[in-house]
C-alpha cells in the first residue's frame, strides 16, 4: 500500500466493486468522471467488468483503491488511477473518485499527492495530466492546490447534463512536483 497522510492506496478488490457501485450508478458523477454518456449498470456488470480485468491487465493503466488510514476495516472510499500510461513520452492521465460521504475532508487532495508520487517515482513518468470539467470546482481546485496548471481550455466539448461546457486540461511535470516543499510532496 502507498500511503498518504490520510489516505492508503491500495490493489483494487472484487468487493470494492459493490462499495464503490453508488459512483457508478449515479448519473451525475458519471457526467463528471466519464466522456461516455451515462448509462444504467447492474453490479453483476461492473463485477464482470473487474474480473475481465484481472484475467486481461491492460499495461497503459494502474488503479488502486483509496481507503482511509484510520479505517482498519480497510473499507474503500473511492479509486485513483493513471491511464493512458505512455512509456515513449513518459506521460500519463490521472484521476480520482470518491464515494460523496468523503468529500471535503481533504482524502481527494492526499490521494492526487500519493498517485503522483507513485506516477513520478516508481513508474518515472515526467508528466501528469489531469482533466476536468469547468463546472467541477472541487477538483480544480484540488488540482491547483497539488500544483497542477492549468494549460488549456476545450471551449464546449462536453456533454454534460444537457448542457456543453468546457473541458479544462492541468498538467504537472516531475521537475515541479520534485521542487514543492516537502510538506507538500
Amino acid at each position: 500500500m502507498m500511503k498518504g497522510r490520510l489516505v492508503g492506496l491500495r490493489e483494487q478488490r472484487r468487493a470494492d466493486v459493490e462499495t464503490l457501485f453508488e459512483l457508478a450508478a449515479d448519473a451525475e458523477h458519471m457526467a463528471l468522471a466519464d466522456s461516455r454518456p451515462f448509462r444504467p449498470v447492474s453490479l453483476a456488470a461492473r463485477q464482470g467488468e473487474y474480473d475481465k480485468r484481472q484475467s486481461e491487465p491492460d499495461p497503459g493503466s494502474a488503479f488502486f483503491t483509496i481507503q482511509r488510514l484510520d479505517d482498519d476495516r480497510g473499507a474503500a472510499v473511492g479509486s485513483a488511477g493513471l491511464w493512458m500510461i505512455d512509456m515513449h513520452n513518459s506521460s500519463a492521465h490521472i484521476g480520482i473518485s470518491l464515494l460523496p460521504s468523503v468529500r471535503g475532508q481533504g482524502l481527494g487532495r492526499d490521494a492526487i499527492e500519493v498517485i503522483c508520487r507513485f506516477g513520478f517515482e516508481i513508474r518515472a513518468l515526467e508528466r501528469l495530466s489531469l482533466e476536468t470539467l469547468e463546472i467541477n470546482a472541487p477538483m480544480r481546485a484540488t488540482a491547483t492546490a497539488c500544483g497542477f496548471v492549468e494549460e488549456g481550455r476545450l471551449r464546449s466539448s462536453a456533454w454534460y447534463l444537457g448542457r456543453r461546457v468546457d473541458d479544462l486540461l492541468y498538467g504537472l511535470l516531475a521537475d515541479e512536483w520534485r521542487a514543492r516543499p516537502s510538506e507538500a510532496s
